[in-house]
């Protein structure tokens, strides 16, 4: 499995953390972080199954997620944003 560097539990504790018992009451930011999370959540469980069935098979676990672009990065680093947001 490819480690993204981010768990989905770290993030979970950390909103909880941050915004208090009633972060799923919150505004649109809240939406948002709960997609990102369930995308996080998807993308592990694509991570697991892949690793599983080509271990199955004695295959290596190909690489099948595109590398971020770094040029794109700088310029969203250039304007001011977060380059880790979506």
């Amino acid at each position: 499995m490819v480690n993204m560097g981010i768990g989905i539990r770290n993030v979970i504790r950390n909103v909880l953390r941050i915004f208090g018992n009633n972060w799923k009451k919150s505004s649109m930011q809240m939406d948002i972080l709960q997609k990102r999370i369930r995308q996080l959540e998807i993308s592990e469980k694509i991570d697991a199954a892949l690793l599983e069935w080509y271990s199955e098979q004695g295959r290596p676990v190909p690489r099948w997620k595109k590398e971020k672009q770094e040029w794109w990065r700088e310029y969203l680093i250039s304007l001011g944003l977060d380059p880790n947001n979506p």
